[in-house]
């Protein structure tokens, strides 16, 4: 199973946020479940990292051409902590090709590059855990998508603050 992460690039990260991160990391590794980000510093990045110290599977999807072109953009996050890169140019190409990849996400936190992957999954059916209170976009979502008027028939889109126990039902549903 793969479970993308959607949050924030911003290095900045509150002590909440990054314990929060750390914690996801570790628990979807201990699960076997694969962890996939789009490749950014920030949350996702010490996602990615806690995943990898601890023996995870790896995925990122970089919104760049190759490489080099990755390497040569100061402040990317490093390579070495992925087991698999996709260089795919763009934000809105890498995201919808990092979603039609995986078998659900987490959001946490974000700003506009989290909310776009939101509308995006949503609009894809992609199963959704949204943890309430870690700030950013993701405190808005719920009331967004009620403004929207927009109904999730399948528990597609769960907020939530235990996150936990929502991983171990889309695991549960997978298998």
């Amino acid at each position: 199973m793969k479970i993308a992460v959607f949050s924030s690039w911003f290095p900045e990260v509150s002590k909440e946020n990054r314990e929060l991160a750390e914690k996801i990391g570790i628990y979807l590794t201990q699960k076997g479940v694969t962890v996939v980000t789009g490749g950014c510093i920030g949350i996702p990045s010490i996602v990615i990292e806690s995943a990898h110290a601890h023996g995870g599977h790896t995925i990122g999807y970089f919104p760049n051409t190759n490489e080099k072109d990755h390497g040569d953009i100061q402040g990317n996050h490093s390579l070495t902590f992925y087991s698999t890169a996709h260089f795919i140019a763009g934000f809105t190409a890498r995201s919808l090709a990092m979603i039609k990849d995986v078998d659900a996400a987490i959001v946490l936190n974000g700003r506009i590059g989290t909310l776009s992957e939101f509308g995006i999954a949503v609009e894809e059916g992609l199963p959704l855990i949204v943890i309430e209170g870690t700030g950013g976009v993701t405190d808005e979502l719920q009331r967004l998508t009620k403004l929207v008027n927009k109904e999730f028939p399948n528990n597609e889109v769960v907020f939530t603050k235990d996150w936990k126990k929502e991983v171990d039902r889309l695991i549960k549903m997978k298998k």
